[in-house]
């Protein structure tokens, strides 16, 4: 039987169309997965006339990891600044898997708090860096969102165990 994994999937609103393109290509490769039966959670499930800010609260509460779609926009978002990412930065707080979304500066954008965590990019030999999902193309957004995968598949194993 597989473990139920309800992932709160965080974004900036800015960055909706790639998020959605990310996590489509994510769903595909997490569908089939052997042990796990992953439900994503994100603010389009929202529904009219709903408390938002309570909706994300309680979502954030009731779930088993973060990702967190890491982008300038996202680390700009006071709101996610604030309100989300305290509850997986914070020692103690929810697992958190960081993926780049598109490209950050490691060393001159504030992480808040994400410097302390790996922050998953995609290498292939013939880069020449490590690319966020926004700089792939074609081929390569497949195979971001499969390594992401398999990443996720380790790091659920590895808390599994704790």
């Amino acid at each position: 039987m597989k473990k139920k994994i309800t992932v709160f999937v965080s974004y900036a609103r800015a960055n909706r169309d790639l998020a959605t393109r990310f996590l489509k290509n994510f769903k595909e490769q997490a569908a089939p997965s052997k042990l796990y039966h992953y439900t994503f959670w994100r603010d389009n499930d929202i529904l009219v006339g709903e408390k938002w800010h309570e909706e994300i609260r309680h979502a954030i509460e009731e779930c088993d990891v973060g990702l967190v779609l890491v982008s300038p926009a996202f680390l700009g978002s006071q709101y996610i600044q604030d309100h989300e990412l305290p509850k997986f930065v914070k020692s103690g707080g929810k697992s958190v898997i960081p993926v780049m979304l598109q490209p950050i500066d490691l060393e001159h954008h504030d992480l808040k708090g994400l410097q302390h965590t790996q922050i998953f990019r995609l290498h292939r030999p013939r880069f020449s860096s490590p690319k966020s999902y926004g700089e792939c193309s074609g081929f390569h957004r497949d195979q971001f969102a499969l390594e992401v995968f398999r990443q996720i598949e380790d790091r659920l194993d590895e808390i599994s165990e704790k």
